[in-house]
């Protein structure tokens, strides 16, 4: 009698297709991770225990720094005008918000002179940011 053998089949897994996935997993986490900017300047906010939250998005950041200096997002601008950029930026975009950064060194002076240029310009909707601390 004669007996044939089987022949042996290996598995494998195929690993062709390995980098196509690593790319593809890479390009999505790349596209999906959100990276913060940049602060414009080093900026000590006061604090709050109660708030609410506004999205950036739809936001110019005016900072105010601990000498008086002020930048929009990250571009400085002269005290002189800050009333000017902003009325240009909301008459381009008037639904936007502007959230007011001011480091706790700085005299009240100086940010109430930016919010008379924020008033200046006739801005619906002013926010002044403040770190959250918790409730004592």
């Amino acid at each position: 009698m004669n007996i044939q053998r089987r022949a042996r089949h290996h598995n494998a897994i195929p690993t062709a297709s390995m980098a196509d996935i690593a790319m593809l997993l890479l390009i999505f986490f790349l596209s999906t991770t959100i990276f913060k900017p940049h602060d414009a300047l080093p900026v000590n906010l006061p604090g709050s225990t109660t708030g609410e939250r506004f999205q950036r998005e739809r936001t110019i950041r005016v900072w105010v720094g601990p000498r008086g200096e002020v930048a929009f997002n990250d571009a400085a601008v002269p005290m002189e005008r800050v009333g000017d950029v902003l009325a240009e930026k909301l008459r381009k975009n008037p639904g936007l918000s502007i959230a007011l950064y001011a480091d706790a060194r700085v005299p009240y002076g100086t940010v109430a002179r930016v919010l008379d240029e924020v008033e200046r310009a006739h801005a619906p909707r002013v926010t002044l940011t403040t770190e959250r601390r918790a409730a004592r």
